[in-house]
């Protein structure tokens, strides 16, 4: 019996047992009008749309993007209040996805979205000319998200034009553990990328700056952090308040973290962290390549721009 169900009903035994009840019930009964397939036309006529009131309704849409820069929604909530009549209310999709599948398979939607294309702005892609200026910025890492057996900070550092980036751990927020990750920034990106650092970019952060409120006015008081760039001929600058977009390198670099320990099983500390972020900094910079760098690793451009020169 098991061979012949998985044969002609695919191994489906509820199948089976289901019409072998209904066959019984139906000789019981003398009645074998319910083993009769039946129609899947729904009962209610309000879902059994005709091609004309389509056709009305699709037009009415255009019209409403001609005259009143109308959208879908619109059209399709005006339907509901029976602005366009009695008649289009009752016929009209009640599912708003059914009214977006009629509008998206008429020709004239097509057209309008090529025509959307073709006035948009498009916005030339932000680059520096000049290596050597950084974006600097701290990633915390909570046990509750990652692998660690504390929180830790890590200050992280890339290159505006060339995408290479290096990053240190830290226990917690400082103006000193700040200044010590630029130390350790500027000496490795001489010794590895034979790059010198001119301008650092930062949030604002209390490591980075100090801001004093009095009667909602803000001056900005120079930290040890500002007097050690300058010291180093480096020029700080700062984010605008609640502007991480002016900082959208790093701060898309940090994006990676999330995946980087997704199958890390070992908890980590701090020299360990360290250890796992090296070994994706190298990776980062000398293997990975960039769709902006057109499909080059930052190392390799870098190497480019050298030729160029």
């Amino acid at each position: 019996m098991k061979d012949l169900i998985k044969k002609y009903f695919k191994n489906k035994f509820s199948t089976f047992y289901y019409w072998a009840n209904k066959i019984l019930i139906a000789y019981k009964n003398n009645d074998f009008a319910e083993l009769l397939l039946k129609s899947t036309i729904p009962n209610n006529i309000n879902y059994q749309y005709s091609d004309d009131i389509r056709k009305i309704i699709c037009d009415l849409y255009f019209e409403y993007c001609n005259k009143h820069a109308g959208g879908v929604l619109s059209l399709f909530y005006n339907l509901k209040k029976g602005i366009h009549g009695e008649e289009l209310k009752n016929k009209a999709p009640k599912n708003l996805k059914t009214f977006f599948r009629w509008l998206k398979k008429d020709e004239r939607w097509l057209k309008i979205k090529n025509k959307i294309k073709e006035i948009k702005k498009q916005h030339p892609r932000y680059e520096v000319k000049e290596i050597g200026l950084l974006q600097m910025d701290a990633k915390y890492f909570v046990p509750s998200k990652f692998p660690v057996d504390k929180k830790y900070y890590v200050y992280d550092f890339i290159d505006e034009k060339t995408r290479l980036a290096l990053g240190y751990v830290y226990d917690k927020l400082s103006t000193d553990n700040a200044i010590d990750a630029v130390k350790k920034a500027i000496s490795d990106f001489k010794n590895i990328f034979d790059i010198i650092i001119t301008r650092i970019r930062t949030d604002n952060g209390s490591e980075f700056i100090n801001n004093y409120r009095n009667n909602q006015k803000i001056s900005v008081k120079k930290t040890n952090f500002t007097q050690f760039l300058t010291d180093k001929n480096i020029l700080h600058q700062t984010t605008p308040v609640r502007s991480p977009q002016s900082n959208g390198k790093i701060e898309r670099f940090h994006q990676n973290y999330t995946k980087l320990f997704v199958f890390e099983e070992k908890i980590l500390n701090a020299v360990s962290l360290q250890n796992k972020l090296n070994d994706y900094y190298y990776f980062y910079n000398f293997e990975r390549v960039h769709k902006s760098l057109n499909f080059q690793t930052p190392f390799n451009f870098l190497n480019s721009l050298s030729l160029i020169k």
